[in-house]
């Protein structure tokens, strides 16, 4: 059975509509609907996403219901969090949601309880961060560790940055975290000269425990280690992963591992023992305050009904401007310092989740199926890339997102920020005309109509951290609902990786260029001459 999109009756309306009547000026709803921003403004609780400078009007938004109805997106969505297989090319289910129900409720998958589970992993890190804040946790001379370094690539370290980052006045005047992915050894050696190995504990984290650059940093952590000891040092290494016998055989002791299951996604491992480093250096108490501000986005996103429900607004919106409207790229713009890794965060969530190109069933897709994500820090980037969102000839959903109430803020600097996140929607949606009169007046024309999502919060603290990322994973599962493809397998990245073990062999000198490709001889050649 097709599982294109081009089978449903509300595609082909949507699409028909916009043949019919093009696309019509912000200004011009705003002209006509007053009421416009409380009708197409979701909240939960402090947290507002504003659509309404979208050019989207009541039928549009009635047509992509109708879509989401017939591509039975409450279905998928129950099934998500029921534990039913949605990874179908991997055959299991997407359970990152049960790593942050609270500890009473059940999740029965295949006869297992899931969420005892769960929370077991969460005592026990609970037992290590506690012991770890209260100083009881020595290294090889007998000192309390005084740093952690997390050594990890792609989802194993990208959330525990951003969010160490992004709750750094939690974590002052305790633990000091360092995180190391690049495999070249310059993070190694970086982290090495700020820490003393007597009091560093360092962490492991790789689902597999075979991630090739994270091994290759943990053995020369190892090496280091044991050098400045002069004996074995198991005890300052800890270990994640979904493979236990992995982790022994690299010498974790039992007490010191900590696991994982299969049916989380890298992207989505935060909430899960991969967030412990994080945890360490926060608190537990924060850290669980996180994993609650996730479960409040997935209450929502499971019972809010179509129209008032965050992430279905903002997913069917991608939908929206993506495959109808041909918008090509989606800039997340955060107008606070400490989410400065939060666009890399989501681009990761965003492009690994949404860049195929063929449905669950394997038919190549009938319509555009994801954007270039990207962003920075928003008062950065409108002295950077805004010329080209404001004045340039592509598409780009900009989501501009800011706190309202930021404590620490002087009052006048936060008026600032806030009249720039303001000034630059209104700028982006509405345009400007100028008048014949002034000097180069084709120069200050401001089209206006660009898409321009607004997202405001309280303050940035662990619990609105926690309802934002899990509003990005639930938005992106709603618009891969959509489209009919699969979110959480990443089968595009596998190539490149098992070419990439193929010739090491080829540049340490162990085998010749003679099969390989001539591009990548001609550049192996090369390197050999000046590497």
């Amino acid at each position: 059975m097709s599982n294109h999109l081009g089978q449903c009756s509300a595609w082909r309306e949507l699409i028909s509509r916009i043949e019919e009547y093009g696309e019509p000026l912000v200004s011009d709803l705003f002209a006509a609907d007053s009421d416009r921003f409380r009708r197409y403004s979701c909240a939960l609780e402090d947290l507002l996403v504003d659509l309404s400078r979208h050019a989207l009007d009541d039928q549009d938004w009635q047509g992509l219901f109708r879509l989401a109805e017939q591509r039975r997106l409450n279905e998928q969505v129950e099934a998500l969090f029921s534990g039913n297989v949605v990874n179908l090319s991997e055959g299991r289910p997407a359970l990152h949601t049960a790593l942050r129900q609270p500890a009473d409720a059940t999740l029965q998958v295949e006869g297992e309880d899931i969420t005892a589970q769960v929370h077991e992993q969460l005592a026990r890190m609970g037992e290590l961060v506690t012991a770890l804040r209260a100083g009881q946790v020595f290294g090889f001379d007998g000192r309390p560790i005084t740093d952690i370094v997390s050594i990890g690539i792609g989802g194993s370290e990208c959330g525990v940055t951003m969010a160490y980052e992004a709750l750094a006045p939690y974590a002052q005047g305790g633990l000091r975290l360092h995180t190391v992915s690049g495999v070249d050894g310059r993070e190694l050696l970086a982290a090495w000269s700020r820490i003393d190995p007597a009091t560093t504990l360092f962490v492991v984290a790789s689902k597999s425990f075979t991630t090739q650059e994270t091994l290759t940093n943990a053995r020369s952590a190892w090496q280091w280690l044991e050098q400045a000891a002069g004996h074995a040092v198991a005890e300052q290494f800890v270990g994640i992963s979904v493979d236990d016998q992995a982790m022994a055989d690299f010498g974790i002791p039992p007490q010191n591992r900590f696991f994982v299951w299969e049916w989380v996604g890298g992207r989505y491992s935060l909430p899960s023992a991969m967030g412990l480093p994080l945890a360490a250096v926060i608190g537990m108490e924060n850290f669980r305050e996180l994993l609650q501000g996730m479960h409040d986005m997935d209450t929502h996103f499971r019972s809010a009904p179509m129209a008032e429900n965050i992430p279905v607004m903002l997913g069917l919106l991608g939908v929206w401007q993506i495959s109808l409207r041909g918008a090509s790229g989606h800039a997340l713009l955060p107008y606070h310092p400490g989410l400065r890794r939060f666009p890399a965060y989501v681009q990761q969530l965003d492009m690994e989740s949404l860049g195929k190109s063929v449905t669950q069933t394997g038919e190549q897709v009938d319509c555009s199926t994801g954007a270039i994500f990207w962003g920075e820090i928003g008062s950065n980037a409108q002295h950077s890339f805004f010329q080209w969102l404001h004045q340039g000839t592509g598409r780009v959903i900009t989501e501009l997102v800011s706190p309202v109430d930021e404590q620490d803020c002087p009052i006048d600097h936060q008026a600032l920020i806030l009249s720039n996140v303001l000034g630059q929607a209104e700028a982006l949606a509405l345009g400007r005309t100028p008048s014949a009169a002034e000097a180069a007046a084709e120069h200050r024309h401001y089209s206006g109509n660009r898409p321009v999502t607004l997202v405001l919060f309280k303050r940035l603290d662990p619990r609105t951290l926690g309802r934002l990322v899990a509003m990005h994973e639930h938005r992106v599962f709603v618009q891969a609902a959509i489209w009919g493809i699969n979110p959480f397998d990443q089968w595009g990245v596998e190539l490149g990786k098992q070419l990439a073990k193929q010739l090491v062999p080829v540049l340490r000198g162990e085998s010749g260029v003679d099969q390989l490709n001539p591009a990548t001889a001609g550049a192996i050649d090369w390197i050999k001459r000046w590497g």
